[in-house]
């Protein structure tokens, strides 16, 4: 007899492929939402995974590819039930005797509220709010459809019949009328609904007519803009956006996002008609209404570039350069003056940075203990840490793409990615010395700490300036002789955290 021993514990319970993946009866967080795969796939299938008690090394996980297929199924199916309910309130309304003309009836509405059941699981915070011009697919409503069709069997009347079929096909044609883009009236559409669908209208010339991709950062990873599947690097999110997604759905997502700036990736940009190498942005546009003779209403777009995969976190306006692109996301905000703090005056891109600054800056800090006001949030945490006691916890901001880590630093995780996944050790090297960096930041705050001596933070005792926040705060101490972190096994007090870290290590061996 032959025994075969079959690895069960490393492979997706959906799928069998191998790898390590999200655990299927844990729960997670996606867009807002939480979702539990085990659960997901009992509602959607009516699917029960075995747990063998006999058997402890089974698998329990799944792959991001049938996750994003099951949300993708359990969206259908929702959307499918919303249907059906529709169709049943108006078969009720129309037992009751509400019967409307179907010309009365707002088809755009119908379809727009069709796409919002299929985007049920998409990161969506915003609805749109503008009627588009044209029908997105030239499909009529149900109600329309059942409608016109008791029209036709009440009248049974060749003509009647034709009339009604070539209103039905007027409809349809509208979408084909839509695509003469050239022909619009764009002065009028600025004026009933602002410059919002000209700029999404530009922006969609320059997407689909050369080599940049849109993407989204979110939860400290580059992320797909359609299905939000996050990336590793860009140049696999530019295959997968590429491969995954037409301009139609990236238009789609832009209307549902009320034409709010998109982040695109231009380091590769090329025209796609004559494959000519381009620097910006706005040489692609003159180049595409130079040689192409394509048309651009105004000399404005809703694109915010970036070049990550051959200028780093550099800003393509100012050159200013980042150790992380949560920086640098910020710091784009600066340029891009869509709203404006009515408190202190400072510029977002978009709103949802507008109401996040109001919230961190201008929200009245209180204890809810003590019932005693502070300036900052930092002063607030010193005030909990010491007075009542509270411990912080760091932020774990940095997820592992394959397992459930998470960590506060970068070179932690990438770190935990080459011990626990094979991933290479990454090395950066100083320009300036031989010393070698397993993260670009660390790499570049070496450079700048020690070969370039950048020092931007003063003491507002002596002036004198340090390269952090954190350094000058352990220099303060030097002034004021405050100690207040407490040994909690002999007592002795420390001016600061580190001190009183490096005092249990060596007179307690034990670290904190």
């Amino acid at each position: 007899m032959f025994s075969i021993q079959v690895n069960v514990k490393n492979i997706c319970r959906c799928c069998h492929s191998n790898g390590c993946f999200k655990n299927i009866t844990t729960e997670y967080y996606h867009s807002g939402c939480t979702e539990v795969y085990e659960n997901m796939l009992k509602e959607t299938f009516n699917i029960n995974i075995l747990h063998s008690n006999s058997c402890a090394e089974i698998s329990r996980l799944i792959c991001e590819n049938c996750i994003h297929n099951l949300r993708a199924a359990l969206a259908f199916k929702n959307m499918v039930i919303a249907s059906e309910i529709r169709l049943a309130s108006f078969l009720e309304k129309l037992q009751n005797g509400d019967e409307r003309d179907p010309e009365n009836v707002n088809i755009e509405e119908a379809l727009i509220k069709s796409e919002m059941c299929e985007n049920e699981y998409d990161n969506n915070d915003f609805m749109e709010t503008e009627q588009n011009d044209c029908l997105d697919d030239g499909v009529l409503s149900i109600k329309d459809e059942i409608e016109t069709q008791e029209k036709v069997n009440e009248t049974c009347g060749v003509k009647k019949k034709r009339n009604l079929e070539e209103s039905i096909n007027k409809s349809k044609r509208k979408k084909v009328d839509c695509d003469n883009n050239d022909n619009k009236n764009w002065t009028k559409i600025a004026e009933r609904r602002g410059l919002g669908p000209i700029l999404r209208e530009n922006s969609l010339k320059l997407l689909s007519n050369s080599t940049m991709f849109v993407f989204q950062w979110n939860k400290s990873r580059y992320t797909c803009f359609c299905c939000k599947q996050p990336f590793m690097d860009m140049s696999s999110l530019k295959e997968h956006s590429n491969k995954e997604h037409s301009i139609k759905n990236i238009e789609k997502k832009i209307i549902t996002q009320q034409n709010r700036l998109l982040k695109v990736e231009i380091s590769s940009l090329n025209c796609k008609k004559c494959k000519k190498r381009l620097n910006t942005i706005k040489d692609l546009r003159d180049h595409l209404i130079d040689k192409h003779k394509i048309k651009f209403t105004i000399a404005d777009d809703l694109l915010i570039p970036f070049k990550i995969q051959t200028d780093g976190l550099k800003c393509q306006i100012c050159s200013e350069t980042f150790t992380m692109f949560r920086l640098l996301n910020l710091h784009v905000n600066k340029h891009y003056k869509n709203h404006v703090c009515h408190i202190c005056g400072a510029s977002f891109a978009n709103l949802v940075f507008l109401n996040l600054h109001k919230t961190r800056s201008h929200r009245t800090i209180t204890c809810n203990s003590c019932d005693v006001t502070f300036a900052t949030r930092a002063d607030k945490k010193n005030h909990d840490r010491t007075e009542h006691n509270v411990v912080f916890e760091r932020k774990l901001r940095f997820p592992c793409p394959y397992c459930d880590e998470r960590f506060f630093q970068e070179n932690f995780k990438v770190q935990h990615l080459v011990e626990k996944h094979g991933i290479v050790k990454p090395e950066y090297k100083c320009p300036f010395c031989v010393k070698v960096f397993i993260t670009k930041s660390l790499c570049n705050n070496h450079v700048k700490n020690v070969h370039m001596k950048e020092k931007k933070h003063e003491c507002d005792i002596c002036h004198n300036l340090f390269y952090t926040k954190s350094d000058v705060t352990r220099h303060r101490v030097t002034h004021t002789g405050e100690k207040k972190f407490s040994c909690s096994l002999c007592n002795n007090l420390f001016s600061t955290r580190d001190s009183l870290r490096r005092h249990m290590k060596r007179t307690h061996e034990t670290s904190n």
